[in-house]
């Protein structure tokens, strides 16, 4: 067998019965994982022939298997339905239990979450009883021991979130003047709600999902890991902190992003960016793909804001998301130390002088450092 049929087979059936004369059958897609058995067949008749029918087995392959792949690495983020918290890995328990005669209810929230501890998970948990705390109380112990226990081992990037190779890569954020000052005042990071970006397709999937998407519905149940593709419920959830990976200046950032010269451009690194957030915020490049074709991993709609249209392949983005449901006190402003994160602020290259003063005299007013400088990536040319 190829490793282009790797866990596909071909089934030949009694073609009398059928007006064509070639050769009829199915392509059966059989997957063992976990020791569970994860099949579908694909037939000729169905498909349109035996090379289409294949296709399309072959492109339900790579998806079941990326499905499956995701089950023990990821940490799921949609809701469990007996979860009545609305948080990840939190949950209150009704446990009955008979003493003396009489039947007594102990109410607890409880904590679980799986961390990685020499290559192998561990699942941890924390009970907190209702009775002895009060309610409110119970539940805030409980998420705080989740989020502490994760916190005491290295975090692990959720699959599929790519990161740059080297620390040292240089990123970009592009904004007006007023959204800069409002970061200096409020020494944040501003996260922006999906709902509010220009591209509609955010979160979306492709056709390719929608047509095989059944298909892998057939097999896969929320217990294997199947999120139930919940992604226009989460799209009111998650908030966007966008910035442009490239190691130089981009022309046609600034073109796009300083229609006014009144522009400033924040410089840093993914390492400082990565370290400003403290593991608040996931961080991930952005793939590009054609929508029509590409396969996006479904098996968290969490992941669909790591994908964009072709189109948007100038932008390079580099994203850090948040849930809202993943803090209890959530806020679309991030605080972050400033003089950590930014390395340099460049000033729109076609500025007045009177901005460029500007500009580094609020940068002093708010007391921070970082260097301040025009940029000259529209300097005249030498001959």
């Amino acid at each position: 067998m190829t490793k282009k049929l790797l866990n596909i087979h071909r089934q030949e059936f009694d073609n009398k019965k059928y007006e064509s004369d070639s050769s009829y059958g199915s392509w059966r897609v059989i997957i063992n994982s976990g020791g569970k058995g994860y099949a579908n067949s694909f037939n000729d008749k169905v498909y349109g022939g035996r090379n289409e029918s294949l296709e399309a087995a072959l492109i339900f392959r790579d998806a079941l298997r990326l499905q499956l792949s995701l089950i023990d690495k990821s940490d799921s983020k949609g809701k469990n339905a007996e979860n009545v918290s609305g948080y990840s890995g939190v949950s209150r328990v009704d446990r009955i239990f008979s003493e003396n005669g009489k039947e007594y209810h102990d109410y607890r929230w409880v904590a679980r979450w799986t961390v990685t501890v020499d290559g192998k998970p561990v699942h941890k948990s924390k009970s907190c009883a209702i009775k002895k705390y009060g309610e409110d109380k119970a539940f805030r112990m409980a998420f705080k021991a989740r989020k502490d226990g994760l916190k005491k081992y290295d975090k692990v990037v959720p699959k599929y979130f790519q990161t740059p190779e080297r620390k040292e890569q240089k990123i970009w954020r592009y904004l007006d003047f007023t959204k800069f000052v409002s970061m200096l005042e409020s020494k944040s990071l501003y996260f922006s709600p999906t709902v509010d970006m220009s591209d509609p397709f955010e979160g979306s999937f492709s056709k390719l999902n929608k047509d095989f998407r059944p298909l892998i519905s057939k097999v896969l149940t929320e217990k294997d890991g199947h999120s139930g593709w919940n992604a226009k419920e989460l799209r009111e959830s998650v908030y966007l902190n966008c910035w442009h990976m490239n190691d130089y200046e981009s022309a046609a950032m600034w073109e796009l992003y300083g229609k006014s010269n009144e522009t400033v451009c924040v410089q840093s690194t993914y390492g400082d960016y990565e370290q400003s957030l403290n593991d608040r915020a996931d961080v991930g490049i952005v793939q590009y793909v054609d929508y029509k074709k590409d396969w996006i991993p479904d098996h968290d709609p969490y992941l669909a804001y790591l994908y964009k249209r072709k189109s948007y392949e100038h932008e390079r983005e580099i994203r850090g998301l948040m849930r809202r449901e993943d803090s209890l006190d959530f806020t679309e402003e991030l605080p972050v130390d400033l003089n950590q994160l930014i390395n340099k602020v460049y000033i729109s290259p076609t500025a007045p002088q009177w901005f460029s003063e500007l500009v580094k005299s609020v940068v002093n007013k708010y007391g921070f450092e970082f260097d301040v400088a025009q940029s000259s990536i529209t300097d005249e040319p030498f001959f």
